[in-house]
């Protein structure tokens, strides 16, 4: 029996990587995205999948995207959260204007798209797995950032917060068999990882990387993998960052 997956953040770099991973194995794989014009490529392009337009972080859009959802598929077997959105900005920048302080309308925005969109789709899928009693699993997708990066205030704390429902949900689900996991990518080769870093910081990043490199992206499906196959794996974050501490 196929088992029903939704990915999170599918039309995104690592969300495309993800896809075309599983539709290798035995899903029905069923796609989440805010950007219309990237998730019709995505179903152009692998014509297997579902795909949703929705904005993960408003619950009455998220209520009606689900019930439509949960009318074609009776439950939900894996839930991937990958959205997510990079900002960047120290919490007081210092320049020859004088001082700014981090806008309150970016930390907002940063802490919705990443922490509460986990939130949100998570306690339907939830909802869901516990009413069909059937086996479940959460994959949260965190960042390094986690660790608290400078320039990174807002994001830096809204995975930090993404770590904390990995481990707060795996105690309080494990009960309903329904395993709660995260991975903690570091910094992957990918456009995105391109266009928000410029090649000074880039060449600096891999330098201090024990691996001296970044990491590939097939590397970061083998830790989803990993996850998907290993039923013992359950409350912990898989760090895949080459040995780099920030």
């Amino acid at each position: 029996m196929k088992k029903n997956i939704i990915v999170i953040g599918a039309a995104g770099n690592l969300g495309e990587e993800i896809v075309k991973n599983l539709i290798k194995k035995n899903f029905k794989i069923i796609c989440f995205d805010n950007r219309i014009k990237n998730l019709n490529y995505l179903k152009k392009k692998y014509k297997k999948i579902d795909g949703y337009l929705c904005d993960l972080t408003n619950e009455k859009k998220l209520i009606f995207t689900f019930k439509k959802i949960l009318k074609k598929y009776k439950n939900i077997d894996i839930l991937i959260n990958n959205a997510g959105h990079i900002t960047n900005s120290l919490i007081v920048s210092i320049s020859d204007k004088g001082l700014k302080r981090h806008s309150y309308n970016l930390w907002k925005q940063t802490i919705s798209n990443n922490l509460y969109s986990t939130f949100l789709t998570s306690s339907f899928v939830i909802e869901n797995m516990i009413s069909n009693r059937n086996e479940g699993l959460i994959i949260n997708i965190s960042s390094i950032s986690a660790n608290g990066n400078i320039g990174q205030t807002a994001y830096s704390a809204a995975k930090s917060g993404v770590d904390a429902l990995t481990k707060t949900w795996s105690k309080e689900l494990s009960r309903f068999k329904i395993r709660v996991a995260g991975i903690s990518p570091g910094f992957i080769e990918t456009d995105s990882t391109k266009k928000v870093l410029n090649k000074k910081i880039i060449n600096k990043l891999k330098e201090s990387t024990p691996s001296q490199r970044f990491g590939k992206k097939s590397e970061f499906i083998q830790a989803l993998n990993f996850i998907i196959n290993n039923k013992f794996f359950n409350g912990k974050i898989l760090e895949i960052d080459g040995g780099l501490n920030i």
